[in-house]
């Protein structure tokens, strides 16, 4: 009897199969996991936890059926390998281990039975495999009993670790770190099939090092050659200085409060690179204490766009392309959960996941959504980045646009992160409008939770009040403007700003302004055709051109532009100081420029969190002197009064605490969602890049290779699940490839406005 044991096959360039000889032996693969995974878990202090984990994780591929699969794939399907594995664990009570083990290619399931997702419960789990009849069921009829699949482990050369079961206290904390085990096996799992498939990968695509002292004198060089004497230009040199000084204090929570075009973005890069840099000085190299990458977090896209670009004009000609990574969104493929692929040895569908990201980049720039998304996520592709956060320095920018219904498990999982152990992270939370999450905390956060951040910035009222440059003009009470008489406004103005709430309000304004100079800004437009918009917008705005430009409020979070003259429509009170910002930005003019709040007479309805937040600034105004908008305390006490009216100044808001609690994973990630449900992604054919010919890639390989899934990310945009479902029989949205959730938008994309709709008599929507 051949009593050889593989974990893969193999085949050539051409996708022909390769005799055995090149197929990978399961005691390689199991081998390079575990000690992968260890790697990969060592600054997390899982590293017992994470080798036992890669041992376990194809257990059930010493079964016969297993074996015999891969010499016929096209007759036997349906073979879940991973449930020994888990089984084994949980006969152990090691829960985490057995959760990443079970949750490798499907997702961690819940705990208890449940009907969410129907799912399998992971007691199920346990309790099926010990059955010898359901474990065949469970398993795609495999009948070994845990018995023989470990003896056989055993003769394959090797041996299980004996790991102590963990007393378990905090279980959010507990979930958290479960999920990080998770990362660890899902990225050791990936890249040595990677390595297998293609040997020399893994070596071709490995990340530079960070370097923080080099890339700190790199920065500072830059930094020097944008000084000039100027009064913003001081201001911003004092922050620097902060952010320098303060770089040595111990890692943990932090908060930087300047206001808007202070310099944030690069004085909190100088934070995070002399950070690393004082802290590692004191470490051996192979210490896993160590600092080992810098990550910025974005609200939005185009801020992305905008910031990635920046970092890379900065570093990219010292340390290579692949120092600063973009990452938006996931543009690969998920997992199939049904039971024609349960075995997940499909290799064109291992080979797409295979170019998801790990954030292996000494810095990252991602959005708000990856980030929070991923630490209470329960599927591998998901988590599989989470084990690099850990020892990181984290810079949270435009932190007021986080939600407030999220707020307790949101802090509590930043807590856990810069805690000294065993995550050791440091975060900046950035903004000009901080919200006042310290005085909210105590009564949001769990028991043995807290939030006690230092303030970088050694002066931040008087900064504040330094670099105010506008002044803000509200409306009467009563008074309203309709959009010709606004946009009349508007046109007597050679460069003026205009934000609105929506995308309708947006577009309505945009047709009634002279088509000269006109430009429009919203998420209905792909991420490279706002950025190519930008940068025309700030030629003209240079140039002395006309300007005016009729914004979402995405550009609120972050993005660089400077307007002699702002309008907004009445809307959340830190909204209005973030148009602000984008007016006498750089402090050319030497008199404090208007901002117009105005209310717009025929307005489109805004989502009921923009309209909550708008009643309550409205009423929070009333008594204040708008001499005093531009104070941080100002700002705290709007945030303090919002969290209250919305009743989220409680921590039994937030139900993902509870779920948490229940170890119910499929359920956590379900309700932490920053962005609305059931949103789809569809790349557009906007004519300035190459997305169209990516797209036509994908549809016709199957696959694409990392970089092209990173360029991908610039061409889409989401839309609703109702509109897309809307659209998909009309042949306006189209599959690119099977397996990918991802789609091609076939309709109308506007120049100016991006995707619309065209209604029949030529209007577009």
């Amino acid at each position: 009897m051949d009593t050889s044991y593989f974990a893969h096959t193999a085949e050539n360039a051409a996708g022909k199969p390769l005799g055995k000889e090149k197929w990978q032996a399961l005691h390689d693969h199991l081998r390079g996991v575990a000690e992968r995974a260890a790697t990969f878990a060592r600054p997390c202090r899982m590293e017992a936890e994470a080798k036992l984990a890669g041992l376990l994780h194809d257990l059930g591929k010493y079964a016969r059926r297993f074996q015999a699969r891969l010499c016929n794939p096209a007759v036997i399907h349906g073979i879940n390998h991973w449930a020994a594995g888990a089984a084994w664990a949980l006969e152990r009570k090691l829960w985490s281990v057995a959760f990443a083990v079970d949750g490798h290619h499907t997702g961690m399931p819940a705990l208890n039975p449940t009907q969410v997702g129907g799912a399998g419960s992971l007691r199920e789990v346990h309790v099926k495999f010990s059955d010898p009849v359901e474990r065949k069921t469970l398993t795609g009829q495999c009948p070994e009993s845990l018995a023989e699949l470990s003896e056989r482990l055993q003769q394959d050369g090797l041996a299980l670790p004996g790991v102590p079961a963990r007393m378990v206290t905090d279980k959010f904390a507990e979930a958290l770190r479960t999920r990080f085990l998770l990362s660890c096996l899902v990225d050791a799992d990936r890249l040595d099939t990677a390595e297998h498939i293609n040997p020399g990968q893994e070596a071709a695509r490995r990340a530079p090092e960070l370097e923080p002292a080099r890339a700190l004198s790199v920065l500072e060089r830059v930094l020097a050659e944008k000084s000039a004497p100027t009064a913003v230009h001081e201001l911003r040199a004092r922050l620097l200085t902060d952010c320098l000084a303060a770089a040595e204090k111990p890692p943990g929570l932090f908060t930087l409060t300047a206001p808007t075009g202070s310099g944030k973005t690069l004085a909190s890069l100088a934070f995070a690179l002399r950070h690393i840099a004082h802290h590692n000085a004191a470490l051996a190299a192979d210490d896993p204490r160590r600092l080992r990458r810098i990550i910025v977090v974005i609200p939005f896209t185009s801020v992305i766009e905008q910031t990635a670009s920046v970092f890379r004009g900065i570093f990219e000609e010292h340390f290579g392309v692949d120092y600063v990574l973009e990452h938006h969104s996931a543009t690969a493929p998920r997992d199939t959960t049904n039971a024609a692929d349960k075995d997940a040895e499909d290799a064109r569908l291992r080979r797409a996941q295979l170019a998801t990201e790990n954030w292996a980049s000494p810095i990252v720039v991602t959005t708000n959504v990856q980030f929070f998304e991923s630490l209470f996520a329960a599927h591998p592709t998901d988590c599989r980045k989470l084990h690099n956060v850990a020892r990181s320095v984290i810079l949270f920018d435009e932190v007021q646009t986080l939600p407030t219904g999220l707020l307790p498990s949101l802090l509590s999982a930043v807590d856990l992160l810069t805690r000294p152990e065993p995550y050791g992270a440091t975060a900046v939370f950035m903004t000009a409008t901080q919200p006042a999450f310290d005085r909210v905390a105590p009564k949001i956060l769990p028991t043995g939770y807290g939030w006690n951040p230092c303030e970088i910035s050694s002066d931040k009222e008087a900064m504040a009040h330094t670099m105010r440059r506008t002044r803000i003009l509200l409306p009467a009470p009563e008074e309203t403007v309709s959009w010709a008489d606004l946009a009349e406004q508007l046109g007597e103005h050679r460069q003026a700003l205009c934000v609105v709430n929506t995308v309708k309000d947006a577009r309505a304004l945009f047709r009634l302004l002279p088509k000269k100079g006109r430009f429009h800004l919203s998420a209905r437009m792909c991420p490279a055709h706002r950025l190519a918009t930008l940068k025309i917008i700030r030629a003209h705005l240079l140039a002395g051109e006309t300007v005016r430009l009729v914004s979402t409020p995405l550009i609120e979070a972050g993005v660089d532009v400077d307007f002699p003259v702002a309008y907004r429509a009445y809307g959340p009170f830190d909204s209005i100081i973030q148009t602000a910002g984008r007016c006498n930005r750089e402090g050319r003019n030497p008199k404090k420029c208007p901002v117009t709040v105005f209310r717009p007479s025929e307005g489109s309805l805004m989502p009921p969190e923009i309209e909550q937040a708008t009643g309550v600034t409205k009423s929070f105004l009333i008594d204040k002197d708008p001499e005093s908008f531009h104070q941080p305390e100002t700002y705290a006490q709007y945030f303090e009064q919002l969290y209250t009216f919305r009743g989220r100044d409680k921590g039994t808001a937030d139900k993902v605490l509870d779920l948490t609690q229940k170890w119910n994973f499929p359920a956590v990630a379900e309700e932490f969602q920053l962005i609305p449900k059931g949103t789809r992604r569809v790349i557009v054919p906007w004519v300035g890049g190459d997305g169209k010919e990516l797209a036509e890639k994908l549809k016709r390989e199957k696959r694409l290779s990392r970089e092209e899934c990173r360029r991908l990310q610039r061409f889409s945009i989401s839309l609703r699940q109702k509109e897309f479902q809307e659209e998909r029989p009309n042949g306006v949205i189209v599959p690119l490839a099977e397996k990918w959730d991802f789609y091609l938008w076939n309709g109308n994309y506007d120049p100016d406005l991006g995707v619309c709709h065209v209604e029949g008599d030529g209007t577009i929507l």
